[in-house]
Formats: C-alpha cells, structure tokens, sequence
C-alpha cells in the first residue's frame, strides 16, 4: 500500500470538499468538548451581601433551599441535555465525512452540507454508538478491576506494621503503573481498531457485531499496512501540534487584547457607580465572549480541519485494503 500517496489524496480532498470542514468542525468540537470539572473553593459557605454592602433589601439568611435545589436541578439537566446532543452531534459527523469521502471517491460526487446531514442521519451512526459501547465498557470496567487489584497491597496497612504498610504502598505503585501503561497500551490498540470498526458499519452496512470482526479481520490480513500508518498518523499529530503552537499563542494574545481592553474599560466604567464584585462581573461578561469570539473559532475551524483530514485518511486506508483484497487498486475519483 502506497501509504503517502494516501496522504496526498486526504490532503488534497481535505482542501477542496469544503463542505467536509462543517462536520470536521463539529467532530472536533464534540470530541475535545470535555471537562475540567473544577474544583471548587473550599467550603460551602457564601456570602450574601447585605445592607452593609450597599444592597439593601437582600434577605442576609440567603435564598430558601428549594430555590438552590432548583437552580442545581437546572444546572444538571443542561449538562445533561448537552452531553446528550454532544454524543448525537459526534457519531453524526463520524458518519457524515466517512460517507461523503466514500462517495467522492467512489463517484466523484461533492455532496453540500445538507446533502452531508442526510448521509448522516442514519442506522450507521447509532451503530457507531454501540460499537463504542460494546468495546470500551468492558475495557473501562477490566481497567477500574485492575487499579483495584493494584491497589490491594495498600491493605497491609490493617497490620498495623509501618515496615509492612511502606512495602505494600511501594507494591501497589509498581503495581499501578503496570496497569496503566497496559490499558494505554490497550487503548491506542483499540483506537486504531476503531477507525475499521466504524467503516465497515457505515460502507459495508453491517451490524455492531458484523462490523467489529470485519473490520478487525481486515486489520489483522494487513497489520503492516495499518500500523505503518498509524505512526505516520501520529507523527502528523504532533507536528500538526507543533505548527498551531505559534498560531494558537498568537491566537490567545489577540483574544486577550480583543477581550481584555473592553472588559477593562466597562469595568472600570461599572466601578464609578457599582462597588463589589459588579464591576468585575461586567467585565467578565464582555471580555470573556470575546475572547472566544476570536481565539476559539480560528481554534476550533483549525482543529475541524484535521479532524476532516484524519476520518478522510483513515477513509482511504480502509478503501485502499478492501480495493487490495478485491485484487484492484484504489482508483482517482471521477473529475478529480
């Protein structure tokens, strides 16, 4: 297999199927999307302004609970609701450039983008789901099993004995890191996996179970050819990685100024008839859109861009191996 001709050809249809960019994007956005959780300050105490602060009318004792019950409730049916549309939004756009690149190659189609949502919305993106389901759960619950078990000498502690107790948390480190460097080992495995899991369910239409042995059967008849270029892949990432650095350095500083000089300014504004936090809060409210307005688009429209050119290489590698097995050749889509 012609492994940088491949890449070529993702290059080149990455660059001019532009309406691929949308659901790269949207890839992107979904699956980076995920939580810093943050942590809090400590405590659950809160201080109500009171009359002493220039605020009169505020109850000192706070809001009933009922009220802290519902705006929690709220705040936990948004999160929610958006990692319900998240997940949808993924598994859509997966399918989408999958089935649009396959389309271009096989007929020299460019479809739109409604064109796109149409070969989106399909059985195969809800397989995409169960395919995740069906492989990683199990993975997750032997992981949290191993951590457990690595974890068991930490029980010499119940002797009592500080000689005994140092030599089971010395064990239980080791023991750890074992664990996660396998499961690591393990994850990047099923992830390159997963690139011909999700192909041969979206082009061969096959069901989860169908799809997970074909396309581990096609891994497994060209092993060389796929990890050959999984590690042109991830040499590609990090230097994708280590091009945006700059860019997004850039990007951040002009957020910032873009953000920055506005929220100062209202601020300061704010603090000539506000005293407290509200100053602060105006300024938040207009420096932090901004701030995303310009250095988290241009970030995210980068980002969408190699999502677009890694589905599309992975596209053409899974045709590729097919066309080799059918004793072909991929062939250059028709008026390319």
């Amino acid at each position: 297999m012609d492994h940088f001709k491949i890449i070529r050809r993702a290059l080149e249809t990455t660059w001019r199927y532009r309406a691929l960019w949308l659901f790269g994007v949207l890839l992107a956005l979904t699956s980076r999307s995920g939580g810093n959780g943050g942590g809090g300050g400590g405590g659950g105490n809160v201080t109500v302004p009171g009359p002493e602060n220039n605020f009169p009318g505020i109850d000192v004792a706070g809001p009933p609970v009922w009220v802290i019950l519902a705006i929690i409730g709220v705040i936990v049916a948004f999160v929610f609701l958006f990692v319900i549309v998240s997940v949808i939004v993924r598994y859509l756009s997966e399918n989408a450039l999958i089935k649009m690149v396959d389309e271009h190659e096989e007929t020299g189609t460019k479809v739109g983008v409604g064109g796109g949502f149409r070969m989106a919305w399909s059985w195969s993106a809800g397989r995409f789901f169960l395919i995740d389901l069906v492989v990683f759960v199990p993975i997750i619950v032997l992981f949290i099993l191993g951590l457990l078990v690595g974890a068991s000498p930490l029980l010499l502690w119940i002797t009592q004995r500080q000689a005994l107790g140092i030599v089971g948390t010395i064990m239980a480190i080791g023991l750890i890191l074992l664990v996660v460097l396998f499961f690591v080992a393990v994850f990047i495995i099923i992830g390159l996996l997963r690139h011909f899991f999700l192909r041969a369910a979206a082009l061969e239409d096959l069901g989860v179970l169908q799809a997970i042995r074909e396309g581990f059967g096609l891994v497994r008849r060209h092993v060389v050819d796929v990890v050959l270029m999984g590690l042109i892949m991830f040499g590609m990432g990090i230097g994708f990685t280590i091009v945006t650095i700059p860019v997004i350095i850039a990007l951040v500083i002009l957020g910032a100024v873009a953000g920055g000089a506005p929220a100062l300014l209202l601020g300061g504004l704010a603090s000539l008839v506000f005293e407290g936090a509200v100053p602060w809060i105006v300024g938040a409210l207009v420096g932090i859109p901004l701030f995303f307005l310009v250095f988290g688009i241009p970030a995210l429209f980068l980002g969408g861009l190699y999502e677009t050119f890694r589905s599309t290489t992975w596209t053409l590698t899974y045709r590729e191996l097919r066309a080799m097995e059918l004793g072909g050749e991929m062939a250059a889509p028709a008026g390319s």
